[in-house]
């Protein structure tokens, strides 16, 4: 590669190391990322100093084996214009290539730049005097402007040099024996002939370490006298690290390039990426054998340092950059173990880099100008595609005080879009200015108000924290304004530790930026779930309560808005929780008493007034009448490690690579989540996940399931396992993934217009949902990987919401697009849903009301007077409905020849089309008509029989009499019941603890099979 211009030879070598080094950073981060766990931090860092190395190396030795003989070609002409002869050039002013004299063009239409930038149509006696006007006017000027920023970049790094110098002249050497015994001994073992010196500083900064001739350790008083013994060994361990790999060599080989390169971004980049692996390297070395607690004392470390000030600049200070304090945590968690082979391959690939990429191209000798073609020479304009600017998509507004109507500045509002497949882009930000507006840019479509922040002082409604807002492509911008709501505020220092998998938790989606703390109050009213929310018990709400949400400063303070009318709260820092119980009318400014409650965890205040708040888990202090609520907690230590262990295959047995593995943990009786524990199959399909259980989890009552995930695959979710008291391995044993399906689907509107950014997520299994997505402006989406069989789905656009069930076919091309059309919801006016009473046994069965039958006849139960009739009420949303339909079938074929009539009723929610669709799929031909209504709670027909639950067997004699219901609890003891049908049926009962999902389905499909037949009998026998 030749940048040919009219710049000099030094320009031209500017310009050459500059694209090298940019090639070569290109490549060591593509191998550092490709070998991260197999090349150590150490030689990270050595890799990262070569292509500084060929920054600072302006002129390197020409070899043949230069990995820039690939990149390297030759153009010896000057870039030229082409320009049409209905065009002048005029004002034309200084240019130094083709670009800049675009710009200065009458018209740009009529300009072409010819492939190999030669002139075309151009009178000889124009060139000349570009040449002259242009070359060195330019290059003079540009050359001033870096000489004197190299003069200013130097003036301060000896400005700094200078502060440092005079820093260590006030400093006091450090006193402490044990430590410098310490630094003696690394003296001795290090084997270096120059003495270590170690200063304790006034000033404020971290601890650092400078110098190559006269090695120094710099550390700061405030911060030390805070710290125990073993934090400040810690301390000059690390240091005392840096001065033996001679770091200080690097960090002055950074500032020659950043000298000579100030204005290039590239040098600064190059040079933050080698910092960041220095410290890296050390840390490596330096916790190198340490314990387990010990590194999570250093990491701990790390985060209280990184809060302090980071001069002088010409040091290495030990807490570095705040954004790479992430990936050092992380490998503080994850140590890159190193052996001998990774060493060596590591020296390879840095002697790789240092022989072909230290050096130059060979050039061949430039061949005479006239065994060089001519381009033809074009009149013709160019056609230019006219560029269409990308649209935007906005949610915009005002937070406001709704009493006062004074804007509410510095509110955090986020906005959660669900569909987004980068978990670092599902949640958009933006904060209120001093007039309290915002303004987010969101994809078009759907997307959720979530939960914002607001300053203390302030909360909202449980409405108003999460709405559904839609933009669309005649509204591209949104307005949407929040009403705030005022209360009391209260002075909050949480003083926790956090373990290692919450450290993991809060770390996962930071991009290197500060560790946020959140602490929440939540209004419970119910005192028996506010107790069991504090036990850790599992609890549930029918309707949201108020809550606010505040961010800690990084030194555990900040303030929580006291919300609600009730008093009675639940206060969520970090990793606790607290009770804070607050008398309606106590005034939080004035407490003028403080109480521990005896034999408990609790305080109690009391205001001027004698109103009482009491607060758990908290040392209450004073300050003017204000409290501060003081929540200490230690770090939750690990009981033990859960290990979770499988083998995924494909239909055909074979192992499965590569299949994402992620766990669910969940409480019996309770709700489940993700827990972020993820990893990758390997190639003969097994996994492994070890997970650590904490001292403070109800580990008794734990569950976990693991889901599955693989493109071309159906997602599927294990079933459920109970924790292993003993912590003996959970063995899922061999999990198969069946192929997936694609379906296209369409969403539209009441009007039957397509709606456009709607959410589609299906909702069967954790796995399933991984596949949401969103409608283009077509209103099309398409979901991928989807199992055969009934998926249920949701369908979301603002207020418009739909749940359906749709049935996946085997044979790819019978998955044919469905449309959806969504409506307003109406949420349910009570959250108890009343139940007809059934209708009991001699009850005559009444007609049903049917409002589509699968076959397209019509049919009435009195036509059937007579004959035995069996009902089948069931739904496509019941999968205990579809997995009985073997049993169905079985029933039909046996009991056609004696005249009995097996009909199916859907629930009133049903879509003819997919029902026909899975009918012809299971190849069940039973007539399945739609119950009219609109929803599973107004089915006409299931409410007129009084059915209780599905699936539901009615059984009707030939007098039109209901002889027996399936779905009423038999007379007796239903275990004996069970039991007693169980040996009929030939089967076991209870269903074996490890009984699969299969084994359990064609277990119930057998038992209905024998408890339907019996019953069909004894109405045929009877006559």
């Amino acid at each position: 590669m030749n940048f040919a211009s009219d710049f000099t030879a030094f320009w031209e070598l500017i310009w050459k190391a500059t694209w090298q080094a940019c090639v070569l950073a290109c490549l060591v981060f593509c191998v550092t990322s490709l070998l991260q766990r197999w090349i150590a931090p150490k030689w990270q860092t050595l890799l990262w100093a070569v292509p500084l190395s060929r920054l600072v190396l302006l002129t390197v030795p020409v070899s043949g084996l230069s990995l820039f003989q690939l990149l390297y070609f030759e153009n010896n002409s000057v870039p030229q214009v082409v320009v049409s002869p209905a065009t002048e050039i005029s004002n034309t002013g200084l240019s130094t290539n083709a670009g800049s004299l675009l710009s200065n063009l009458p018209d740009r239409d009529h300009v072409k730049i010819e492939p190999d930038n030669r002139v075309s149509n151009i009178p000889d006696k124009t060139k000349p005097e570009l040449e002259t006007s242009v070359s060195i006017p330019i290059f003079a000027l540009i050359t001033g402007i870096w000489f004197l920023g190299c003069c200013v970049v130097l003036i301060r790094w000896i400005g700094t040099r200078w502060m440092l110098s005079r820093l260590i002249a006030n400093s006091k050497p450090l006193q402490d024996a044990t430590l410098l015994e310490l630094i003696k001994t690394r003296h001795t073992q290090d084997r270096r002939w120059i003495e270590v010196r170690c200063f304790v500083t006034d000033a404020e900064l971290g601890p650092s370490s400078c110098g190559f001739w006269r090695p120094t350790i710099l550390l700061p008083r405030k911060l030390w006298e805070d710290f125990d013994q073993q934090s400040r060994r810690i301390i000059v361990t690390h240091e005392l690290e840096h001065i033996r790999r001679h770091d200080v060599l690097l960090l002055f080989l950074s500032r020659i390039a950043i000298t000579v390169h100030w204005f290039n971004p590239l040098v600064y980049l190059i040079s933050g990426r080698l910092r960041r692996e220095i410290e890296l390297a050390v840390d490596a070395a330096t916790v190198a054998s340490f314990d387990e607690q010990t590194r999570h004392h250093y990491g701990e470390l790390l985060i209280q340092l990184s809060q302090s000030s980071q001069r002088p600049i010409a040091a290495l200070p030990m807490a570095g950059k705040r954004s790479a304090l992430r990936t050092r945590i992380r490998q503080l968690t994850h140590p890159i173990r190193e052996s001998r082979p990774r060493s060596a391959l590591a020296i390879c690939i840095l002697l790789i880099f240092l022989v072909t990429g230290l050096s130059d191209a060979a050039q061949t000798e430039e061949q005479p100008e006239d065994n060089q073609k001519s381009p033809a020479v074009s009149n013709r304009q160019e056609q230019r595609p006219e560029s269409k600017p990308a649209e935007q998509y906005f949610i915009t507004g005002t937070v406001r005080d709704t009493q006062t109507g004074e804007p509410v500045s510095n509110a955090e509002i986020r906005l959660f879009v669900a569909s987004e497949p980068d978990v670092n882009q599902r949640e958009r930000k933006g904060i209120t200015n001093d007039k309290g507006q915002y303004r987010i840019e969101v994809p078009l479509g759907n997307v959720q108000l979530w939960f914002p922040t607001l300053k203390p002082g302030y909360w909202l409604l449980p409405e108003e924290c999460t709405q559904a807002l839609v933009t669309t492509a005649e509204n591209p911008v949104l307005e949407h304004n929040i009403k705030a709501q005022t209360g009391p505020i209260w002075n909050i220092h949480w003083k926790g530790k956090l373990n290692e998998q919450q450290l993991k938790f809060l770390t996962a989606h930071l991009k290197d930026q500060p560790i946020q703390y959140r602490v929440s109050l939540g209004e419970v009213e119910d005192d028996a779930k506010r107790a069991a929310w504090l036990k850790g018990e599992p609890v549930s709400f029918q309707v949201a309560n108020a809550s606010s949400v505040s961010n800690l400063d990084q030194s555990g303070r900040g303030k929580l808005t006291q919300v609600g009318t009730s008093g009675k709260y639940i206060l969520t820092l970090v990793n606790m929780t607290a009770e804070l119980i607050v008398e309606s009318g106590f005034n939080n400014t004035r407490v003028i008493s403080l109480k521990q409650i005896p034999d408990t965890e609790k305080t109690e205040m009391t205001d001027s007034s004698g109103k009482k708040a009491i607060v758990s888990k908290a040392t209450v202090t004073l300050s003017d009448g204000v409290p501060l609520l003081t929540f200490q907690t230690e770090a939750a230590k690990p009981t033990g490690y859960q290990r979770l262990t499988g083998r995924v295959v494909d239909e055909e047995g074979n192992p499965l690579p590569d299949v994402r593995v992620g766990v669910i943990e969940g409480l019996k009786g309770g709700g489940s989540g993700e827990t972020g524990q993820e990893t990758l199959t390997t190639e003969d399909g097994t996994f492994s996940i070890k997970l650590p259980i904490y001292d403070n989890q109800v580990f008794n009552n734990q569950q976990f399931s693991v889901m599955l995930t693989k493109d071309g695959f159906a997602g599927s979710d294990s079933e459920t396992v109970d924790a292993q008291k003993d912590f003996t391995p959970i063995d899922f044993k061999t999990l198969t993934l069946q192929p997936g399906h694609t379906l296209s689907i369409r969403v539209l509107d009441e009007q039957e217009q397509p709606l456009a950014g709607a959410i589609l997520e299906p909702g069967n299994d954790y796995a399933l949902r991984r596949q949401i997505t969103r409608t283009d402006s077509a209103g099309r989406g398409l979901l991928k990987n989807l199992p055969s069989g009934v998926v249920q789905v949701s369908v979301r656009w603002g207020t418009k919401i739909k749940w359906t069930n749709l049935v996946i076919s085997k044979n790819q091309s019978k998955n044919q697009e469905v449309t959806i059309q969504v409506n307003e919801f109406v949420p349910a006016t009570t959250s108890k849903v009343e139940k007809s009473k059934p209708l009991a046994i001699g009850q005559i069965a009444p007609e049903w009301d049917i409002a589509e039958w699968s076959d397209g006849k019509t049919r009435k139960l009195s036509d059937f007077r007579g004959q035995v009739v069996v009902l089948d009420f069931w739904g496509l949303r019941c999968s205990g409905c579809v997995a009985s339909i073997p049993a169905q079938k079985r029933l039909a074929q046996k009991y056609r020849e004696q005249g009995v009539i097996f009909l199916g009723i859907h629930t009133a929610d049903g879509e003819m089309s997919q029902i026909k669709k899975l009918k012809q799929s299971e190849q069940w031909k039973t007539p399945t008509g739609i119950d009219r209504g609109t929803s599973i709670l107004d089915s006409e027909t299931g409410k007129k029989y009084g059915v209780q639950g599905y699936p539901a067997l009615i059984v009707i004699n030939p007098d039109g009499n209901i002889a027996f219901r399936s779905d009423v609890n038999p007379p007796g003891d239903r275990e004996a019941f069970m039991k007693t049908l169980a040996e009929a049926s030939g089967v076991n009962w209870p269903p074996a603890e490890n009984a699969t999902q299969s084994e359990i389905i064609e277990m119930m499909n057998q038992l209905q099979y024998t408890l339907i037949s019996r019953e069909i009998e004894r109405v045929l026998n009877t006559k």
